[in-house]
């Protein structure tokens, strides 16, 4: 599948599971939980992990995109699209890039808080569509770093979700084997 067939496919699960009307505070939450993963699997040298959680934390962004009613949700999380595109491998090492990772996460927390309690302040959208930008194309270098690409990441998570089933608990979908 291509990167934007796989976008498509996640977006048209979350509609379906309503997931995409419930609070980017929650989803907030899942992108840490994720993020967490990923740090994980690169600490412990677990390539699938790591795998399985760049394009979990892929889908956790573009479902945060679609809760924020963000137009071109392509063009945010892949970097291709935005002038990512070209990197070498190792010329940032993949620690130095996970904690920048970490910095544009808190980024995003951060402009979200300003949104709900500052509403007044302009371009806080347009920050928070900055920095999913930002952190896709982190993603982009992490995985060229590991010997893989975002695309098989992705569909990794795809494969996975795609027949998942759960419900709505507080505004996260917990799936059913955590029920």
């Amino acid at each position: 599948m291509t990167f934007n067939e796989l976008i498509e496919n996640v977006k048209g699960w979350s509609t379906a599971k309503e997931i995409d009307k419930a609070s980017p505070l929650a989803q907030m939450l899942k992108l840490n939980e994720e993020w967490g993963e990923l740090n994980a699997g690169k600490a412990k040298a677990d390539k699938p992990k790591l795998e399985d959680s760049i394009g979990d934390v892929l889908v956790v962004l573009i479902i945060l995109s679609q809760q924020m009613q963000f137009e071109n949700i392509e063009q945010l999380v892949d970097p291709t699209q935005s002038g990512y595109g070209q990197y070498t491998p190792k010329d940032v090492s993949t620690d130095m890039l996970l904690l920048y990772g970490a910095k544009e996460i808190g980024l995003i927390a951060s402009s979200l808080i300003d949104l709900i309690h500052n509403p007044g302040i302009i371009n806080t959208r347009t920050q928070i569509q900055f920095h999913i930008r930002n952190l896709s194309g982190v993603l982009y270098k992490v995985a060229i770093n590991e010997d893989t690409d975002m695309v098989a990441c992705l569909e990794i998570a795809w494969n996975e979700i795609k027949n998942r089933q759960g419900k709505m608990v507080d505004g996260v979908f917990v799936k059913d084997s955590d029920l």
